[in-house]
């Protein structure tokens, strides 16, 4: 679910689709290093007349992540913050492509919560990953200067994580 806030960003929620591929550099037990790499489908619902502003980026979250629990737990909780750079490579209102007015790079800060359930055996396991992710920009969506409109987005991630032993 995304929006846009700020200056006159009087828009509602949009659902959208977020893919991509995800790798945590464990540091110790309790703490890691998480760096993804993203699809993202954004934007939002205009309150006046339903157009939609679809924003698509190409997002690399970086993030610290500590972990509840130990590796032979099956189940770990997690919190995390970090840093999410993105590429935008898609920008439309309605039908209408609107890329050129938009800045091309975005600059967001997240913090989130979720778990790993261990769904293999072994040292590291097969792991179910879910996360709830809180996403807000830092820069502002449009080019011209003094239109303050940042991206917002709360993001569900559900996918299977494979646990590599660096022995």
């Amino acid at each position: 679910m995304s929006s846009l806030v700020g200056d006159n960003a009087d828009s509602d929620t949009q659902l959208g689709l977020v893919l991509g591929l995800t790798t945590i550099y464990s540091i110790n037990e309790k703490t890691g290093l998480g760096i993804d790499l993203l699809y993202s489908q954004e934007g939002a619902e205009s309150k006046v007349g339903e157009i939609n502003t679809h924003l698509d980026y190409v997002r690399i979250p970086v993030t610290f992540q500590y972990f509840f629990g130990g590796w032979e737990d099956d189940f770990r909780p997690k919190l995390y913050a970090g840093i999410v750079p993105g590429i935008l490579v898609k920008a439309e209102v309605g039908e209408q492509d609107i890329k050129d007015q938009m800045n091309s790079f975005d600059l967001a800060g997240t913090v989130g919560l979720g778990f790993n359930y261990r769904l293999g055996n072994g040292t590291r396991g097969i792991w179910l990953n879910t996360d709830l992710r809180y996403l807000r920009g830092f820069t502002s969506v449009f080019e011209a200067d003094g239109l303050d409109v940042f991206n917002q987005s709360l993001q569900l991630s559900v996918g299977v994580a494979f646990g590599l032993d660096a022995q």
